[in-house]
Order: C-alpha cells, then sequence, then structure tokens
C-alpha cells in the first residue's frame, strides 16, 4: 500500500497547560496589576504585568468571540452544526485532536447548494472566525513589540487554527503559497523536480515510487536489487542520504531507518523553532518577521550521522571522544555533527529520546557560525537541563506533541529529588558550576545534578503558564551567545535580574512546582 505524502501536511502539537493553571495565574498577576494601578505611587509597570494585560485582552477577546459564536449556533436548526459551531468557539487549550495539523490545500468556498439557513449560518461562522483571527495577529504583534514572543507565538497558532489562509501567520511558519497548496520553499523545489515524499524512502522521484515499492532500488544510474544496494551501501562511505529541508541523514543502516529519523527531526524542528524563536531571531528581526518581512537567513542543513552498528560508532569516535564506547549518541561541535548507531536491545522511545537530546544540543549551538564553548565558565546546567528535558518529547500518530510527561524517567527523577531525598542544590550556587565543576562529583552526585537541570528547565518553561519562559529563553540565549563577555557573566544580566525574582524565591517555586507534578498528564 503506498504511503506517499507531501510533508509539508505533518503537523505538531505543543504542549499546552491546563487551563485552570491559566486562569489561576492570570486572576494573580491581574491582582497585581490592578494594585499597582490603583497605587498613585506604583512603580512603572513590568514584564509580568505587562503579560498579564496581554493575556486580559486575549481572553475578552475570547469572550466576546465565543459569544457571537453562541448567538449563530443558537438560531441554528440543525443540531449537529449548532454543536460544530460551539465546538470552534472553545478556547484554543480545549479544543480536540491536532489544532496545528493546518490543511494543505487553500480553503474552498462555501458549496453554494448547500440549504439557504445552513449556508447563511456558515457563512456568518467563517466571518466571524476570519475577523477573531486578524484581532489575534493584530495582538500578537503587541505582544512581540512589548517583549512576550512566546505568548505571541501562541496567538499566532491560533490565528491558523481559525483562519489557516491567514497569510502572515503562515509565512511565520515557513509555508509560501503555491497555486492552491501551502508548501515550503524546499518541498516546492522538491515538486518542481517531480519529487514526493514517502514515508519509507524520503524523498523520491515520483516514478520512482512504484518500483521501490516493489523491491527495486536505483543506484549509481541503474536499478539493481533491494539486497545488492544494501550490500553496497554498509559500508558507510556509500551510505544512505536522505535530505530534509533542514537535516542531511547519513545511515548505513537502511534508507528507512533514515527516512524515519528524517521525519523526527523535522517535527521536532518545526516545534523548537516555533517555541524558541527568540534564540533564533533578534527582536529586530522578529519584528519585522511580524510585519510580513523576512526573518533570519536559515543556516545550511544541519549533519546526522547514524551507524548501523555500535563497533562502527566507536571507531568513528574513539580518537575524539574518549567516551565513545559508554554513549548512544553524541554531538560534536567543531564537526557541526551528531553521532548515532542503531541498538536493536534499546526500545523506540529511549533511542528517540537519545535523537532529541543530541539534536537540542545541535540546534542551539548551531544557532550561530562560530563553534562557541557553551557552559565553560558558568550556566552549565541549562545547557544539560534543556537537552535532559527534550528527551520526553513524543509525536503521536496523528501529530499531536506532548513534551515534559512526568512518568518520564528525566522528570520521575527531579520530582524525587523534590519530594524523597530533598537534596537539590541552592539555584544561586548551582547556575554558577561551568562545565568542569558541574562533571567532576562522583556518579551518584553527578545523576542528581542532571535530575535537578531537568527539573529547572521543566519550571522555568512550563511554572504558572510559562511566566518565566521568555525570560528562560533570554537566559538560554546568554549561554548560547557568540560574545564571551555574555557567555562569562560580565556583560549580561543574572537569571535573577532578567525574571525580577530572588534566588531563594525562585528555589521555593521550583520546589512547589516539582511536587504539585504527581498526578498531572501532558496536554
Amino acid at each position: 500500500m503506498p504511503v506517499v505524502r507531501n510533508m509539508t501536511s505533518v503537523a505538531v502539537v505543543s504542549t499546552n497547560l491546563p487551563r485552570e493553571r491559566y486562569d489561576g495565574w492570570l486572576a494573580a498577576l491581574l491582582t497585581v496589576w490592578f494594585a499597582l494601578w490603583l497605587n498613585p505611587e506604583a512603580r512603572a509597570v513590568g514584564p509580568t504585568d505587562r503579560l498579564a494585560v496581554l493575556m486580559k485582552q486575549h481572553e475578552e477577546t475570547q469572550a466576546q468571540f465565543a459569544a457571537a459564536l453562541e448567538t449563530v449556533a443558537a438560531e441554528c436548526e440543525q443540531a449537529p452544526l449548532a454543536a460544530k459551531i460551539r465546538q470552534q468557539a472553545l478556547p484554543l487549550e480545549q479544543q480536540p485532536g491536532n489544532i496545528d495539523n493546518l490543511p494543505t490545500k487553500i480553503q474552498s468556498e462555501i458549496p453554494a447548494n448547500l440549504p439557504l439557513a445552513e449556508r447563511a449560518a456558515l457563512v456568518r461562522v467563517l466571518k466571524l472566525r476570519t475577523d477573531y483571527a486578524n484581532q489575534l495577529y493584530l495582538l500578537a504583534r503587541k505582544a512581540q513589540t512589548e517583549k512576550h514572543p512566546s505568548f505571541a507565538y501562541r496567538l499566532v497558532r491560533e490565528v491558523l487554527f481559525h483562519d489557516p489562509d491567514h497569510k502572515l501567520a503562515r509565512n511565520m511558519r515557513g509555508y509560501i503559497r503555491a497555486g492552491n497548496e501551502w508548501t515550503t520553499p524546499f518541498a516546492a523545489l522538491k515538486k518542481k523536480q517531480g519529487e514526493v515524499w514517502h514515508d519509507e524512502f524520503g524523498w523520491l522521484p515520483a516514478e520512482h515510487v512504484p518500483r521501490y515499492e516493489a523491491g527495486v532500488r536505483y543506484y549509481n544510474g541503474k536499478w539493481i536489487t533491494a539486497a545488492r544496494e544494501e550490500a553496497i551501501r554498509s559500508d558507510f562511505k556509500n551510505a544512505w542520504k536522505v535530505e530534509t529541508e533542514h537535516f542531511l541523514i547519513r545511515t548505513n543502516h537502511s534508507q528507512q531507518q533514515g527516512a524515519h529519523l528524517a521525519f523526527s527531526v523535522e517535527a521536532f524542528h518545526r516545534y523548537f523553532m516555533r517555541e524558541f524563536a527568540a534564540i533564533f531571531q533578534t527582536p529586530q528581526q522578529m519584528d519585522k518577521l511580524f510585519q510580513g518581512g523576512p526573518g533570519r537567513k536559515p543556516i545550511a542543513v544541519y549533519n546526522i550521522d547514524h551507524y548501523r552498528l555500535k563497533s562502527e560508532f566507536v571507531e568513528e569516535l574513539k580518537n575524539r571522544c574518549a567516551v565513545a564506547a559508554q554513549i548512544n549518541g553524541i554531538y560534536m561541535p567543531k564537526l557541526r555533527t551528531a553521532y548515532f548507531f542503531h541498538n536493536p536491545d534499546t526500545p523506540e522511545d529511549e533511542a528517540l529520546g537519545t535523537l532529541y537530546h543530541e539534536v537540542t544540543h545541535q540546534l542551539l549551538s548551531e544557532s550561530t557560525s562560530q563553534i562557541i564553548p557553551v557552559g565553560h565558565d558558568r550556566d552549565f546546567w541549562v545547557v544539560e537541563g534543556i537537552a535532559c528535558y527534550f528527551e520526553s518529547f513524543r509525536v503521536a500518530a496523528d501529530g499531536t506533541i506532548t513534551v515534559g510527561d512526568i512518568q518520564h524517567p528525566r522528570i520521575q527523577a527531579a520530582r524525587d529529588q523534590v519530594v524523597t531525598t530533598q537534596d537539590q542544590e541552592p539555584l544561586e550556587r548551582f547556575i554558577g558550576y561551568g562545565m568542569l565543576e558541574f562533571q567532576k562529583p562522583a556518579l551518584a552526585v553527578l545523576q542528581k545534578r542532571y535530575a535537578q537541570s531537568t527539573g529547572l528547565a521543566h519550571f522555568f518553561l512550563n511554572a504558572q503558564s510559562g511566566q518565566y519562559r521568555d525570560g528562560f529563553i533570554e537566559y538560554l540565549s546568554q549561554a548560547y551567545s557568540p560574545d564571551v563577555r555574555v557567555r562569562s557573566g560580565n556583560k549580561t544580566r543574572t537569571l535573577e535580574q532578567i525574571l525580577g525574582v530572588p534566588y531563594a524565591t525562585l528555589d521555593t517555586q521550583y520546589a512547589a512546582y516539582i511536587r504539585g507534578l504527581k498526578g498531572r498528564t501532558p496536554e
């Protein structure tokens, strides 16, 4: 059965925090904001207060939109249509399924042959959703201007849910319009060249697909058997190459494995670039992007080498990595390549966790053209913490993403450290460790530090509906800055200064947050 599809149709969904947490934090922020507003001696409104105002504006706009849809639904004679309209009025967090599964085709007109009352209702709903999407986009631009890019990008996701043909929002996600389709520049080029994406083999000339599915392969200008190609490509010098928009996978395991890895890292890349856009774009570039201009020019593709056997992996890396025989994967910044091998005894989720861990290092390290010794003098915890956190990244069959699952071993270890042993280190001391100091203790201590690093990443990204997310991303950006004065802390703000919260308070909040993860399921 053919499994050919346009790769651009595959979409992902980020972790969404429970609605009650969003509402609870919003109420707390508004209390602070009104107190400051009513106090004639109050200082200037700070970042947290501005975010509260933006969130309140969004909540009010959403409520007005929902009320307008309810009016249409109440007038509908058909119960199924009314139910569908009411579902579209739900907040983004309550929408079922994969909200980022954007259509590849331009939305068609409402059929003229529908019953008059039904067509009239659908026309009204379409107008309401389109107008609401435009309001959201203006609010997103305002959020970006006020230096809240995470909230801005969340609003852009909602824009596209209600208006998949919103040109500016589509462009921000890397899409272009080609005829009656939304695609990426890379996919458009492949289509122009007569190629299609195949889940087993990657990009292929369309005319080659039937023969590939029949077990024949095209190699060096000739058609040969699959067994013959496998024998040739078992030598890594002749490895398969699976190319995607952002990655080049080389593997001597199989073309199918290469395509599987390529699909996985492309999904991860789309999520990562959306959630951490502020690392890869300057504020000025992001402002231009929101106004419909070009963002930062993308770098060249990321390289991944995947070996059929562990012995081949070790042989390749033994002179560059002293612990090559003890690891399952590694990113080598100087070579700008991530290395992995196939281990038949490793569960799929664990193998993908290793992949996402190292690709996190790769994406961040290659956010600049320079080779940067990240975490050398301080802040090494965040280098490993963010990578360990993304070991929990998962893509469901429908493209829905979860990340930060509390059942993941890394996150369970972070919770055990807080709840059971209560031996996490004070944040003020913890962030001061450079790479050598962080890694030099005995294995048991090192494992605790990795657990705490993972837990802290979870906390700063998700606590209080993302209250600290943008500040944390700024802090992470500093660790990967090409300016050594920024990385060393001589020309930068501390985490405490960025967040405007004392380290001792953050320690208390972190412990409470981790304890509270018990029983929660990822969104």
